[in-house]
């Protein structure tokens, strides 16, 4: 559900159609903490990701300390005020940021000093800081703490960032940072963690930490009832609940953003997409759907309707089943050559073959046609008579020998032979083609070894 209604709003905002879901060139980029993406759209397997962190600034009004958190690869950020100098120092302690900003307002105490922390207000805060890597700014923090952002991933002014922020009204406090250490409920040396008590031992990465913000910062009692009732209606039914992956929000929409989203990150969508049209197609399922909607809107700031969210998902798992390949479905063969060996089209096409549907990629796959057609004649011309020429060679043992091989190191169809070179050029066949071998090339330029070669039409 959470990953689900960010998915759904990213897909809204970017106004995407089926045209959008092609992309025209290889996108690559800088990997850092806070934007772990690039170049995935090719890559055969799932690949493991660190949650991006949030840029932290930190504030301070009449109200008490307040926290912006600011995430790029969403373009999202939140605010919380009015918080105690414990309660923010709890919330350092399990945030793994970015960057961390410090505002000017900090400097400022009731003694009217700039010298924070000399007089005990503010040195626990001061004490968490001081021993990390942090930078002052001032201005508005919100607006200047965006501004920061920006500059940090080299964004342009123009983009926007989405508030998230979620009401604290009729909500408890945050847990003081002595009692959540002394539960456990944050790592603390000599404690054990409360997590791995009441967690299942498999229950680890999102649901974990979904688990241990709503420890560390309870939901309004509104929405703690409803995940109560939620939870009482999913221990009581009789029949089986999807198990849905967990997956991600972040990963999946910054993919969809970049286009770099491949077969298996659509297929993950697509089965979140179909077990939530199950849950609300089933009654006992339906009615725990509708409550999760709530619970939802909290973690991710987002409010989107029931009926939307269905439609949505309707919508997702229709465009995902037209653009592709499905449960085995494949319209297209790898090609296959009586002279060059079937394994190297085997690594050049299984790669994309048979993931998106070739109604969408006409173009491509008729060029990729056009290739192989064209090495496989240049090697009929240039290596089968030389190949022909030995096989007709009666020798004993040690005499020429010479094939058409795949070097999978080098992603390349050359020709393998020793002892083929005629003692005595006479006009024979496969003479004409010997002269026109030359030794192969690896991708620095360097020969490759003394018994392979290739010719100026077999790439």
């Amino acid at each position: 559900m959470l990953i689900l209604a960010l998915v759904v709003h990213s897909r809204r905002s970017s106004g995407a159609n089926s045209s959008s879901l092609r992309k025209s060139r290889f996108i690559s980029g800088h990997a850092h903490p806070g934007s772990p993406y690039f170049g995935l759209a090719g890559v055969d397997h799932d690949l493991d990701f660190p949650e991006p962190m949030p840029v932290v600034g930190i504030s301070r009004s009449a109200r008490g300390y307040c926290i912006n958190l600011v995430l790029e690869t969403m373009k999202t950020y939140s605010s919380e005020d009015g918080l105690t100098e414990e309660a923010l120092v709890t919330k350092l302690r399990i945030c793994r940021y970015h960057h961390l900003f410090l505002h000017t307002s900090l400097r400022h105490n009731s003694t009217g000093t700039c010298r924070w922390g000399e007089f005990g207000e503010g040195g626990l805060l001061w004490g968490e800081c001081v021993s990390r890597h942090y930078e002052w700014f001032e201005g508005n923090p919100v607006t200047e703490l965006l501004s920061k952002v920006k500059e940090l991933h080299g964004l342009a002014d123009e983009i926007t960032f989405r508030n998230v922020t979620v009401s604290s009204e009729n909500r408890p406090r945050p847990l003081t940072l002595g009692t959540a250490t002394q539960i456990g409920a944050i790592p603390t040396e000599g404690i054990p963690c409360l997590l791995k008590m009441l967690l299942p031992p498999n229950c680890t990465g999102l649901p974990g930490l979904y688990v241990r913000d709503i420890l560390l910062n309870p939901p309004a009692y509104e929405i703690a009832s409803t995940i109560q009732a939620t939870c009482k209606l999913m221990s009581n039914v009789t029949c089986s609940i999807p198990e849905f992956t967990c997956v991600s929000s972040a990963k999946l929409v910054k993919l969809l953003e970049l286009r770099e989203a491949n077969h298996i990150e659509f297929c993950r969508i697509k089965n979140v997409v179909d077990e939530i049209l199950h849950m609300n197609r089933n009654s006992e399922l339906g009615e725990i759907l509708e409550l999760l909607m709530d619970p939802t809107w909290v973690a991710t700031g987002l409010k989107i309707d029931f009926e939307t969210l269905v439609s949505e998902c309707e919508w997702t798992s229709v465009k995902i089943s037209g653009m592709i390949s499905l449960d085995g479905e494949n319209d297209s063969k790898i090609w296959s050559s009586s002279i060059v060996p079937s394994e190297f089209f085997e690594d050049m096409e299984s790669a994309w073959k048979g993931r998106v549907k070739r109604i969408h990629i006409e173009e491509e796959f008729r060029e990729a046609e056009v290739a192989a057609e064209a090495l496989s004649l240049a090697a009929t011309e240039d290596f089968l008579p030389i190949i022909s020429r030995i096989k007709a060679t009666t020798a004993p043992l040690g005499g020429p020998k010479g094939e058409t091989l795949y070097a999978r190191e080098h992603e390349a169809v050359w020709f393998k032979g020793k002892r083929f070179m005629p003692s005595v050029w006479a006009g024979t066949p496969g003479e004409e083609q010997i002269r026109h071998l030359k030794p192969a090339i690896d991708s620095k330029g360097g020969k490759v070894a003394e018994e392979w070669f290739t010719t100026a039409k077999v790439p």
